[in-house]
């Protein structure tokens, strides 16, 4: 299946969505802030991105941009509607 980024500073939801997409046969990597992210984005090369939209250092738009700039991948923005 595929490799899929979830960025996310948030612990307990990035553990959690790597879960649920590890049951469903994906294969999760992990950032927890925007730096790392990119990182990990130019190494693993993953399928598919899911960005939070704050995050420490850079924030998710910051992310968006640097990765949109040298990669075509789809990105999915994580928001907290709070």
């Amino acid at each position: 299946m595929a490799t899929i980024l979830i960025a996310e500073d948030d612990h307990a939801i990035s553990d959690l969505v790597a879960y649920n997409l590890e049951r469903a046969g994906h294969t999760p990597l992990a950032a927890y802030d925007g730096l790392t992210a990119l990182e990990v984005a130019r190494r693993d090369k993953p399928e598919l991105i899911l960005l939070d939209q704050m995050m420490p250092g850079m924030d998710g738009y910051q992310v968006c941009r640097e990765v949109r700039a040298k990669a075509n991948v789809p990105i999915i923005m994580l928001l907290s509607l709070i």
